[in-house]
């Protein structure tokens, strides 16, 4: 991993702790100008319980990354969450949904 790569790992890092995320239960990768989440989103303290807030953290995590001026692309891939559609939901939702 490169300087700039690194550089930008923290500062993804320190946005994501900004919203009481725990970083350590996260892989963080810089390529090029994409970030790659990847892992379980957890929150320290119970930062954030309910679905619709949890929602409302991601999108904007998602925006200050986003303005990052190296970053034009964010590949989350987190175990209980997914964007379709350009809204997330919760994996299991996805699920039960397909199931109807």
């Amino acid at each position: 991993m490169g300087a700039k790569a690194w550089e930008i790992n923290n500062k993804v890092k320190v946005i994501l702790t900004k919203y009481w995320i725990d970083v350590l239960k996260l892989l963080i990768n810089t390529v090029k100008d994409s970030v790659l989440i990847k892992g379980d989103l957890r929150f320290k303290s119970g930062a954030a319980e309910d679905d619709a807030t949890i929602i409302e953290i991601l999108k904007k995590v998602e925006r200050e990354i986003l303005l990052i001026p190296e970053i034009k692309h964010i590949s989350w891939h987190l175990t209980e969450w997914e964007k379709r559609g350009g809204k997330w939901v919760r994996k299991k939702e996805i699920k039960r949904k397909a199931g109807e």
